[in-house]
């Protein structure tokens, strides 16, 4: 299956995790690759990093949006070993039975990597996994092709309150 996970609202990264979790107790291998969150920050990240039969790998930490003096560019940039990354498990005889790509569809929606290229190797890769995608913005071309697709909409945030991130509820 290819699984989108999309919206504004929170709970998308949550929701994968979660999925994770349920695969692992099944004894299933996982490849989990995350872009845009920096290694140690977010508490999933030391637990499953811990966690036998899963793979981890984290590409372009950070994202212009959140991290001033990070351009464009040089995000576009660092997206690429997680393409390279993405191209190495589809054409490998190695086999996960969940892929999670985190974050994806902002580099998608911000034109980091090229969503043709993404969506081919997805196809390809849902051959002999599960794919599951996260971020806001997810392309049209990706939801198409999807099997299943959840959108998290937002009806009240506490940043709207001026609150800001909470470690164990954000990150």
């Amino acid at each position: 299956m290819i699984i989108v996970n999309t919206g504004n609202g929170k709970g998308k990264t949550t929701a994968s995790i979660g999925q994770i979790i349920r695969f692992l107790g099944h004894g299933f291998k996982v490849c989990l690759i995350q872009l845009f969150k920096g290694e140690g920050f977010y508490g999933e990240q030391k637990i499953l990093v811990k966690l036998n039969n899963l793979d981890f790998f984290s590409f372009a930490k950070e994202h212009p949006y959140c991290i001033k003096g990070v351009s464009p560019a040089e995000a576009a940039d660092k997206c690429l070993p997680a393409m390279r990354k993405l191209k190495e498990l589809a054409n490998s005889p190695k086999k996960y039975d969940l892929v999670v790509l985190e974050e994806f569809n902002i580099a998608l929606r911000d034109k980091f990597i090229p969503e043709n290229e993404f969506v081919d190797i997805v196809k390809q890769l849902s051959q002999k996994s599960n794919i599951i995608v996260t971020g806001r913005g997810s392309p049209d071309a990706l939801i198409n092709i999807a099997d299943l697709v959840t959108e998290m909409k937002e009806i009240k945030h506490p940043y709207k309150e001026g609150i800001k991130a909470e470690r164990g509820i954000e990150f």
